[in-house]
C-alpha cells in the first residue's frame, strides 16, 4: 500500500494497471500505437517510479541474463538463441525441484551435463538432499561459479530430514502467458502480434503444454505457429514419454540435435556441448521441433531413448502448405557412470510418403546407392571422460546416404584455481550432410568446415560483495575475463565465395568489478578471412551501476569492417520487490550492412529481442514489469525507433517504427 501520497486506499499495483489498460483503450480506439501512446505509457512507469514502492528482504537480481551467458558457454547476451533464452526463463519462473526429480528430467533440463547428473544422484544417494547452494558447490563437477549462476533456475525443496533423501511429492501448477504486440511503421498501416503459452505441471510426474504465435505480417488464425506436448516423467526404469512436440539431443550434437542452436566459440563451456537428450519443446519459435512419440528408460546405468517424429506433421496440422510427410524414427543407446558417458545415436528420415518425389535435400543423397526410401541415415558415437577434473569429449558420425564421416572433439581443464582451458578440433566434410547438427562451429552449418579453437578463462583478484545482495552468490571476483582463438578452413566455397576459404577469429572480453557498485567491461574481437570483407574490428566497452535499487548502465560499441559502425546508449532502472523499470535511450551509425551493430534488449521474460542497428537513427525503449498479486505479473515494453538522418547514396530516409508490447502472467 501506498502511505501519505493523495492516492488513498490504492496500491500501486492498481495505479499501473490502470494506467495500461487507458493506454490499451486509446491504441485500441485509434487503431495505432502512436507517439502519445508511448509518451503516455512512460509518464505513467515513471510516476509510478516516482512514488516508490516500500519493498522489504531482497531485491529482484537483475544478473540473471548474464548467467544464461555463462551457463550456456558465451560471453555476452548477444551471442545467446531464442530458444535457449526462452529455456532459462521458464526455467526462472519454475526452478528446477533437483532433490525431487528424476535423472531423466535432470538431464532434460539442459542444466547440467551427463558427468554432473551422475555426481548429482550420487551425493543425493550417499549423503541425502542438497540443501544449499553452498554445499551444492562441493559435489563433483560443480564448483563456486556454476553453483551461483544455477541459483537462479533450481529449487532446493526437500521433504527430507537432513541426510536423507526426499520422497517425491505431486504438486498441481497451472501458467498462462498471454502477450499482445503493436507495431506502427512510418507510411505503412498498423499491425499486430500475439502469443500465448500455457503449462501444466503435476510435480515431477506429468506436464502438458500448449503454445501458439502469430507475429507481425501473418493471419491471426490459425496461428502461423502452434505447439503442443504432452509429457510423463516416471520412476525407477521408466523416464519419460513425450506426445506432440519434443527435441532430441545427443552426444555432442553432430550426429542429432533437434532445433537451432548458436555455434560461437568464445568460452571454454562453449566447446562442448550439454546433451538434454528427448525433452519437451517449450519455444515459440516451433524452429527444428520434432512431432511424435518420444519414451526413454533406463536399466542400471544404460539409458535407451527412442521416437518416432513426422516431418511435415507442423504444416498440416496448423493449415499450411507442406511438399509432405515423412517419417523420421531414431534411437540412442547410452552408458551413464560417474566419470565415463558414452552413447551410440542412429536415425533414418523417409522419403515423403504423401507426395513422393518431392526433396528439398541435396543431390549428393540422391545418388548413393544406399539410398534406397530414405532422404536421410546417419549414426555416430559419442564419449565423455572425466578425469580428475580433466573432461574429455568427440563425438564421430557417419552419413550413410553421402558415404561421408564427421568429427569433434576436445579437451578441457583447470590450472588451479584461476584458470579454465579448453581445445577443441572438427572435421565436418562438405560431403556431410549437416541438417540435423548442432555441434560447435563457427558457421551455419556442421558441413564444409575443418576448424580448431583454444579458449581460457580466467580470474583473479579475490572476491568482493556486491551491493544489495546477500547469501552465497552476493560477491564477484575482482578480475574476470576470456580470450578465444578460433581457426578453420573451408575446402569448397561458402557464403557466395568462388573459392575455398579460410577464417581466424580472435575474442577478449574483461570484467573488472572496480568496487561493489561498479563493474567496468571491455570487449574486442578481430575476423579475418580470405574471402568477402577481409577484416572486421568490433570493439565495446560497457559501464555498470547497481546498488540493489538503482542501476545504471553504458555502452559505447564501435565496428570496422566494410566502412565504420557507431553505437551508444545510456540506460537506468530502478528495481524492487514488486516493481522493475528500465529506460534506455541510444544512437547509432551504420551506413553499410556489414557495420551493423548488434544489442541486446530487455523485453517480457520468454521473450528474446537482439535487433541489428543499421543506418543513422536513434531509439528509446521503456521496459517495466509489475508483481499485480502473488499469482499475477505483468510486463510493458514502448520502444521508439527513429532515422532522421539520410545515409550516404539514399535519397530518403529509412522509415521510423513506434511498438508497445504488453504481456500478463497467471501462475496457479
Amino acid at each position: 500500500m501506498i502511505g501519505n501520497d493523495g492516492i488513498g486506499d490504492k496500491c500501486i499495483c492498481d495505479v499501473m494497471m490502470e494506467g495500461c489498460i487507458g493506454d490499451m483503450v486509446q491504441v485500441e480506439a485509434s487503431g495505432m500505437p502512436s507517439l502519445e501512446v508511448l509518451k503516455a505509457v512512460s509518464l505513467a512507469v515513471m510516476i509510478c517510479l516516482a512514488v516508490g514502492v516500500a519493498a522489504a528482504g531482497n531485491r529482484p537480481d537483475d544478473d540473471w541474463m548474464s548467467a544464461v551467458a555463462f551457463l550456456s558457454g558465451t560471453t555476452a547476451t548477444e551471442e545467446l538463441d531464442e530458444y535457449t533464452v526462452e529455456q532459462f526463463s521458464a526455467l526462472r519462473s519454475r526452478p528446477l525441484k533437483i532433490n525431487l526429480v528424476s535423472r531423466s528430467r535432470l538431464s532434460a533440463s539442459g542444466l547440467f551435463s551427463p558427468y554432473q547428473v551422475a555426481s548429482l544422484a550420487d551425493y543425493i544417494s550417499r549423503h541425502g538432499d542438497i540443501l544449499s547452494i553452498a554445499e551444492l558447490a562441493t559435489v563433483d563437477g560443480f564448483g563456486k561459479e556454476y553453483a551461483a549462476a544455477l541459483r537462479y533456475f533450481i529449487s532446493l525443496d526437500s521433504a527430507a530430514l537432513p541426510g536423507q533423501s526426499s520422497d517425491r511429492k505431486i504438486e498441481v501448477y497451472n501458467s498462462l502467458t498471454v502477450r499482445s504486440g503493436m507495431r506502427k511503421k512510418e507510411d505503412e498501416s498498423a499491425d499486430c502480434s500475439y502469443a500465448m503459452r500455457y503449462v501444466m505441471e503435476a510435480g515431477g510426474r506429468g506436464e502438458l503444454g500448449l503454445v501458439a504465435k502469430s507475429g507481425y505480417d501473418a493471419a491471426h488464425f490459425p496461428p502461423e505457429v502452434m505447439s503442443f506436448y504432452a509429457a510423463f516423467y516416471g520412476r525407477n526404469r521408466l523416464g519419460k514419454i513425450i506426445v506432440g512436440d519434443f527435441n532430441a539431443r545427443f552426444g555432442q550434437g553432430l550426429g542429432l540435435w533437434s532445433g537451432f542452436t548458436m555455434g560461437g566459440l568464445s568460452a571454454p563451456a562453449s566447446c562442448a556441448r550439454r546433451a538434454s537428450g528427448i525433452s519437451p519443446y517449450r519455444s515459440y519459435s516451433g524452429e527444428g521441433a520434432m512431432r511424435g512419440l518420444a519414451v526413454d528408460f533406463s536399466v542400471g546405468s544404460v539409458t535407451v531413448s527412442s521416437f518416432i517424429s513426422g516431418e511435415g506433421l507442423r504444416q498440416i496440422m496448423s493449415g499450411g502448405e507442406t511438399e509432405g510427410v515423412s517419417f523420421l524414427p531414431g534411437l540412442n543407446i547410452g552408458y551413464l557412470g560417474h566419470n565415463c558417458q558414452g552413447s551410440v545415436t542412429v536415425y533414418a528420415q523417409t522419403k515423403d510418403v504423401l507426395c513422393p518425389g518431392t526433396s528439398d535435400h541435396d543431390s549428393t543423397a540422391e545418388t548413393s546407392l544406399l539410398s534406397g526410401p530414405f532422404e536421410d541415415l546417419k549414426s555416430s558415437a559419442d564419449f565423455r571422460y572425466n578425469l580428475k577434473g580433466t573432461d574429455i569429449f568427440a563425438e564421430a558420425a557417419f552419413d550413410f546416404l553421402a558415404l561421408s564421416a564427421a568429427a569433434v572433439g576436445g579437451v578441457r581443464f583447470r590450472i588451479g584455481e584461476s584458470a579454465d582451458i579448453a581445445v577443441a578440433a572438427r572435421y565436418y566434410p562438405s560431403s556431410y550432410n549437416g541438417s540435423r547438427s548442432g555441434a560447435v562451429r563457427s558457421g551455419s552449418k556442421c558441413s564444409n568446415e575443418y576448424g580448431i579453437s583454444a579458449c581460457c578463462s580466467f580470474a583473479s583478484g579475490g572476491y568482493i560483495s556486491l551491493a544489495g545482495k546477500e547469501g552465497f552468490g552476493s560477491s564477484a571476483i575482482v578480475h574476470t575475463g576470456n580470450v578465444s582463438l578460433d581457426i578453420f578452413h573451408s575446402p569448397e566455397p561458402r557464403y557466395g565465395a568462388d573459392a575455398s576459404g579460410s577464417q581466424l577469429k580472435f575474442l577478449a572480453d574483461y570484467r573488472w568489478q572496480a568496487s561493489p557498485c561498479i563493474a567496468l567491461c571491455l570487449r574486442a574481437s578481430e575476423r579475418l578471412r580470405t574471402w568477402d570483407r577481409s577484416s572486421k574490428t568490433d570493439i565495446r566497452t560497457d559501464v555498470k551501476y547497481s546498488d540493489g535499487t538503482f542501476c545504471f548502465a553504458s555502452r559505447i560499441n564501435a565496428v570496422v569492417s566494410e566502412s565504420f559502425g557507431l553505437l551508444g546508449y545510456i540506460e537506468g532502472g530502478y528495481l524492487s520487490d514488486i516493481f522493475t523499470v528500465y529506460l534506455r535511450g541510444g544512437i547509432f551509425r551504420a551506413d553499410k550492412w556489414d557495420d551493423r551493430l548488434y544489442v541486446y534488449e530487455r523485453d517480457a521474460p520468454g521473450n528474446f529481442n537482439v535487433p541489428a542497428y543499421y543506418g543513422r537513427g536513434y531509439w528509446t525503449a521503456l521496459t517495466a514489469g509489475i508483481k499485480v498479486k502473488r499469482w499475477l505479473r505483468a510486463y510493458l515494453r514502448a520502444s521508439f525507433l527513429e532515422y532522421p538522418w539520410i545515409q550516404p547514396g539514399m535519397t530518403k530516409k529509412k522509415p521510423g517504427k513506434a511498438e508497445l508490447k504488453i504481456q500478463v502472467v497467471f501462475q496457479l
